[in-house]
């Protein structure tokens, strides 16, 4: 069931039985510890881990998602209402045994009944003789997905295609549009952090997927970094003001490119130190991202958010230039898988030749 132990507790006269198991949320392993009652009803669900980003994980808080747990029963699974696409999904079933997810934080809100349902389910087999099929095992794919991958589709054509380079600005807006406001999914610094350290989830998360291993995939495969130029939803954003708006570009001395180009890594290490420090990754969710398109963000952003829209008008892309994380970090896999290559090949002529030069020499 994943949960690696269940305990009995004794209190108050009463028995009880507490069991831990986790999920990955957003950006982050969120672990809970779920307490339940002799008569097999949730008493309390307490979140002993996480990583998410507070101004998200908070909401739960604030608008009481851990007590809706209460009295829920581990005879069946506890479904999550409201997050339609989503693994363990109410839909139309038969039951009261749900919560509502929280708006702003599904997918935080889905980890933890996730999480839930692990524990509850071993803790069903275990002292109530109980078993039952876990709906957050089961794939769900739904229209964010479809779209998502129609937009990957679209943007690998668009790289290759030459012709539909005079339809740039309709890709883009299409992006901006569907990948911002409808699908609402984009590739942040915490995203690639939770990969490198196994913080993935589960394959009933088929989005996630398709947003991290293909814009990884365009790297390894192709050579290229598609997702920053045709697909980033706020890149697409800059990118159209800055047409939109017909100014005329301004000039950047190279001196000022190259000390502008060092704010990316720098401010990136003092996230990742920071959060090192703080034992909480979610220093890394300092991009615009979530202030943008979702209009939830920390007010050190709210602040910062104008300033980029207002020179991305006299300067294309400007935080995507100089600030990104992400396309520091996709730009940099990119130099460094295409330096691999040319070394290969380099390499692999280099064997060539000299077989041929062996050959030639035998005869």
């Amino acid at each position: 069931m994943g949960a690696q132990r269940a305990y009995q507790v004794d209190a108050a006269g009463k028995k009880y039985y507490a069991v831990c198991d986790s999920a990955v949320g957003y950006q982050s392993r969120i672990e809970a510890m779920t307490i339940v009652s002799q008569e097999g009803f949730v008493e309390k669900v307490i979140v002993t881990q996480q990583g998410e980003t507070p101004i998200f994980f908070e909401r739960l808080y604030s608008r009481k998602l851990f007590d809706q747990f209460k009295n829920l029963s581990v005879k069946e699974p506890i479904y999550l209402g409201g997050a339609s696409g989503y693994s363990g999904y109410l839909d139309e079933k038969q039951t009261n045994n749900y919560i509502d997810r929280v708006t702003g934080s599904t997918v935080s809100s889905h980890a933890v009944a996730e999480a839930v349902n692990k524990g509850t389910a071993y803790i069903a087999s275990k002292f109530f003789n109980t078993r039952w099929s876990n709906p957050y095992d089961s794939y769900q794919f739904n229209r964010q997905d479809l779209a998502m991958m129609v937009i990957y589709i679209i943007a690998l054509a668009a790289a290759f295609i030459k012709k539909l380079v005079r339809l740039r600005i309709w890709i883009l807006l299409a992006s901006f549009g569907v990948m911002g406001f409808f699908v609402k999914e984009f590739v942040a610094a915490s995203n690639l952090f939770s990969l490198i350290t196994l913080q993935i989830p589960g394959l009933t998360n088929i989005g996630w997927y398709v947003l991290i291993f293909g814009t990884l995939g365009f790297i390894v495969l192709l050579g290229k970094n598609i997702y920053c130029a045709w697909i980033c939803p706020f890149g697409a954003a800059q990118e159209v003001i800055n047409k939109a708006a017909g100014f005329k570009s301004l000039g950047i001395s190279p001196q000022v490119t190259r000390k502008l180009k060092l704010a990316a890594p720098t401010i990136l290490w003092a996230a990742i130190m920071l959060g090192t420090f703080l034992g909480d990754y979610g220093t890394l969710d300092y991009q615009p991202f979530s202030a943008f398109f979702l209009f939830k963000a920390v007010w050190v952003m709210w602040l910062m958010l104008p300033v980029f829209i207002f020179i991305s008008l006299f300067i294309s892309r400007f935080y995507c230039q100089f600030f990104c994380p992400v396309g520091f970090i996709l730009n940099l896999l990119n130099r460094w898988r295409n330096n691999g290559v040319n070394v290969w090949k380099q390499m692999w002529n280099k064997i060539g030749n000299q077989k041929w030069n062996r050959i030639g020499n035998q005869r």
